[in-house]
């Protein structure tokens, strides 16, 4: 796979996560529950950051990383 088609996928499953944890997402999960014995909205919260931060690492594996050999 390419460098510019995994920047495209890794960019659009960012924008999701953006999208799903601060917008419209959040009213899917708004309520005086729990889970885990952590408010459900804050848990949501939680498992989309740790997407982005998965994101932001496979970006920098696969894309950011040098080609050259430093030697």
């Amino acid at each position: 796979m390419s460098r510019r088609t995994t920047g495209w996928i890794i960019g659009s499953i960012f924008f999701l996560t953006m999208f799903m944890a601060t917008g419209p997402g959040v009213l899917l999960v708004n309520r005086p529950t729990t889970a885990l014995g952590l408010p459900l909205l804050y848990l949501w919260g939680l498992s989309w950051y740790l997407v982005q931060v998965v994101c932001v690492l496979w970006a920098a594996k696969a894309i950011w990383a040098h080609d050259e050999d430093p030697s």
